[in-house]
C-alpha cells in the first residue's frame, strides 16, 4: 500500500493545479479558455487525478458540471496551495514597512458599480505592490468560491445569506428588458409585462439571477426561445442583432441606449432589482497577512 509519503512524493503536483483551475471556471470548457489549454488536455488531466486519488471527483454530462462530495473536500484542500503558490514571489521582493502579496476578488461578469471602482482604486492607493486577480464567474459560483477560500471576496447576489459568511450590501442591481434597434419592439413602452409574453427571449441559463427567474415565469416571460447562452457579451450580442429580447443590467446596457442601439421595453419600477453583496469568510483559518488584506479592501468600500 502507498504511503503518504510515497504518494505527495509520486504525485504531479500540476494535476491538483488544473483541478484548481476546473473549480474556478465552473466546468471543463471555461477551464480551458481561461488556461488556453486544449479541452482534452483538461479532460485527461482530470482523470489522471481520479486514477491517482481513487475517486471521482466530479459529475459531468448533459446536466452541467457539479463536484462529488470527495472533489468538494479537494477543492478545498487545493485552494490554500494555490494561494501560497502565489504569495512565493512576494517573499524575495518584500522590503520593511512595505506590504506585498495578493488579493483575490471574485464577481460576476460585467457589473458595473461606482462605489467598487472607487474601492479598487483607494485600496490600489494605499498598497501599490498588493497585486489584485480579480475572476469573473457566475453568480452561483462566487459564494462557492468564497467558502472554499479560493477568492479573498466575492461581489455577486445572494438569495440565501450563509450564517458562517460575513455580507456587506454593496448595490441594487436591475435587470430590464432590452430589444435592438432592429427589432419590430424598439421604441415601444409597456406597462404590464404580460404584454411580452408571446415574444422570443435571449436567456442566460445558470447565471440568471432567481429574483430575475421568479420575474420572469410570474409573467410567463421566455417560453418562447430565440437563443440561450451563460454570457452577458452573447446575450447582448443577439439583442443587438434583433434575435429576441433579453433581460439584461440596467448599468450594462447603458452606454448601448443612449447610443440608440438598445430600448427597454419595460419601466424600471416595476422590474427585479437585485441586491448586490460583498462576501466574505472571516471565520476561515488563513495567514494574518491574507487576512489583513481582505479587511484593508473591505475597509477602502466603507
Amino acid at each position: 500500500m502507498t504511503s503518504i509519503d510515497d504518494f505527495a512524493r509520486d504525485l504531479d503536483w500540476n494535476l491538483l493545479k488544473i483541478f484548481h483551475e476546473i473549480v474556478q471556471a465552473g466546468g471543463i470548457s471555461r477551464a480551458s479558455e481561461k488556461t488556453l489549454l486544449k479541452q482534452s488536455a483538461i479532460s485527461l488531466a482530470l482523470q489522471r487525478l481520479e486514477k491517482r486519488i481513487g475517486v471521482v471527483l466530479c459529475k459531468r454530462g448533459s446536466a452541467g458540471f457539479e463536484l462529488t462530495p470527495e472533489g468538494m473536500l479537494l477543492a478545498e484542500l487545493c485552494a490554500p496551495i494555490m494561494r501560497s503558490v502565489r504569495e512565493i514571489p512576494s517573499l524575495a521582493n518584500e522590503a520593511p514597512g512595505e506590504i506585498h502579496g495578493n488579493l483575490t476578488i471574485g464577481l460576476i461578469s460585467n457589473f458595473t458599480c461606482g462605489a467598487l471602482d472607487a474601492a479598487i482604486s483607494l485600496f490600489h492607493g494605499r498598497f501599490p505592490n498588493v497585486e489584485l486577480i480579480v475572476a469573473t464567474m457566475p453568480s452561483a459560483h462566487v459564494t462557492g468560491s468564497v467558502m472554499r477560500n479560493e477568492i479573498d471576496v466575492g461581489v455577486a447576489p445572494s438569495r440565501v445569506l450563509r450564517p458562517e459568511l460575513r455580507y456587506r450590501f454593496l448595490s441594487d442591481e436591475i435587470h430590464r428588458p432590452y430589444c435592438g434597434v432592429h427589432h419590430q419592439l424598439f421604441g415601444r413602452q409597456f406597462d404590464d409585462p404580460r404584454q411580452l409574453k408571446e415574444e422570443r427571449f435571449i436567456l442566460t441559463g445558470s447565471d440568471e439571477p432567481d429574483e430575475l427567474r421568479a420575474f420572469r415565469l410570474q409573467f410567463g416571460l421566455g417560453e418562447k426561445v430565440a437563443a440561450v447562452t451563460e454570457h452577458l457579451e452573447e446575450a447582448k450580442r443577439f439583442a443587438l442583432l434583433g434575435m429576441g429580447l433579453s433581460f439584461l443590467p440596467e448599468s450594462y446596457a447603458s452606454a448601448d441606449e443612449a447610443d440608440g442601439r438598445l430600448w427597454p421595453l419595460l419601466p424600471r419600477e416595476i422590474v427585479p432589482s437585485i441586491a448586490v453583496y460583498i462576501i466574505d469568510n472571516p471565520s476561515f483559518p488563513q495567514p494574518a497577512r491574507r487576512s489583513r488584506l481582505r479587511e484593508d479592501f473591505i475597509a477602502c468600500l466603507k
